[in-house]
């Protein structure tokens, strides 16, 4: 195989293997009523089960960032996927919430080095200016884990229940493994980390400290926490509560409506990958589609009972809106030298991740604030919780004005003085 095909190849099937990660993260929308029902959860218990798998996910950037720089993104995530597939057969065979809680752990940590050793690839394998464009492409084909999450995923629950289903997922993402092993390369031939060779494990852990002189660090990590907890804490959490409760919807009803808002969040990625070539810059597209984000947000946490055509609309525009996070990772990706790549970018995630956990906990704690009526919560516990994730973004954003822009046409005019190995 060439070695441009291969690159070619590299992103429908990193895309592929991302879809176990995107599919654990977002399982709790669709199931989280049968959940709460079967063991009698409260909100602030479903809060926490589903923060979970965030909070694995996040602590573990650092120690997979050490192991990105050291070892490789493929052989990193080859170990990290079988983890997860452990993590699915907990979940599934768990009848109490402490081995609920302990699968979700083990999924987080198996699925949380998938997307930035992807980012690593990619930056190997693409001229700078075509980052975006392949991260974007990734994470929409991704995206059908999203997707499975929803409506497939409350067809499969109804049909065979929802440990059957999540047994399931743990076959399908060690099949995916193989992918990893067969189609996977680190770098293109001749490919080489600067200096010749990856820097030895002691200096790596060493050098973790230096992550936090980078002048703009302290800015992206302020503003990855409150991206894409926006989204997931209404796709991946009270989305579904939500519907079921002011809406009425039984779980296939819910599942369609989420299913929309995946689709609208497939057609974010797609569309803002190649917007920072045509517009020429990065950080004005974040600054774009936070304020869309804060504005559907707001407006969701304003309107009372809105129509249920209306509430779906604006849960597409918070998905598509919301999809900043791929140009965040790439305006951040030309922030960082190659040797320091994985730390950065993993430290960055653990922010993302991080921000997640906060997040979907603290509207677990808002919603139970209010107080269930015969399993229900009221419509005002929800607009709570997207006036909360509207007021952190907008906190988010102020911090991430500071941060300098990263152009392409900048990148490209770099990229032609210093030739590189990529296909």
């Amino acid at each position: 195989m060439t070695p441009r095909r291969r690159a070619l190849l590299l992103v429908p099937t990193l895309g592929l293997v991302y879809i176990a990660s995107q599919f654990f993260r977002a399982t709790n929308a669709v199931i989280a009523p049968d959940l709460m029902r079967e063991l009698e959860l409260t909100s602030d218990a479903m809060g926490a089960l589903t923060g979970a798998f965030f909070f694995a996910f996040a602590l573990a950037q650092l120690p997979i960032g050490v192991l990105l720089d050291r070892y490789g993104p493929r052989l990193t995530n080859i170990g990290l996927l079988l983890v997860a597939v452990a993590g699915a057969f907990v979940f599934a065979a768990s009848d109490t919430v402490p081995g609920l809680v302990a699968g979700r752990i083990l999924l987080g940590i198996g699925s949380a080095g998938v997307l930035m050793g992807s980012i690593m690839t990619f930056a190997r394998w693409f001229p700078p200016d075509r980052l975006a464009t392949a991260i974007s492409v990734m994470v929409a084909t991704g995206a059908g884990g999203i997707i499975l999450a929803t409506w497939p995923l409350a067809l499969a629950v109804e049909a065979i229940g929802w440990r059957a289903t999540f047994a399931g997922a743990g076959v399908a993402t060690a099949l995916l493994v193989l992918l990893l092993v067969f189609l996977v390369r680190d770098g293109p031939p001749g490919w080489a980390p600067a200096g010749g060779r990856a820097e030895p494990l002691g200096v790596i852990l060493r050098g973790l400290p230096r992550v936090w002189r980078i002048p703009a660090i302290k800015y992206f990590f302020a503003i990855h926490l409150c991206t894409l907890s926006a989204v997931l804490t209404v796709l991946g959490l009270w989305g579904g509560p939500y519907l079921a409760d002011v809406h009425g919807l039984d779980a296939v009803g819910r599942g369609q409506v989420l299913f929309a808002m995946s689709i609208a969040s497939i057609a974010g990625n797609l569309s803002y990958g190649p917007l920072d070539r045509i517009f020429d810059t990065r950080k004005r597209l974040v600054l774009c589609g936070g304020t869309v984000t804060i504005c559907v947000l707001s407006t969701l946490a304003l309107l009372s009972a809105p129509p249920l055509w209306l509430a779906t609309l604006l849960f597409m525009a918070l998905a598509f809106g919301g999809s900043i996070t791929i140009i965040l990772q790439t305006h951040s990706r030309g922030l960082l030298p190659d040797t320091m790549a994985g730390r950065g970018l993993t430290v960055l995630n653990m922010s993302t991740m991080l921000g997640v956990a906060i997040g979907q906990t603290m509207s677990g704690v808002i919603v139970g604030a209010f107080g269930a009526s015969d399993g229900a919560y009221p419509e005002a516990a929800y607009r709570c919780v997207f006036a909360y994730l509207a007021a952190v973004l907008v906190l988010g954003l102020a911090a991430y004005t500071r941060v300098p822009d990263v152009r392409p046409s900048d990148q490209r005019a770099a990229a032609r003085l210093t030739p590189s190995a990529r296909p």
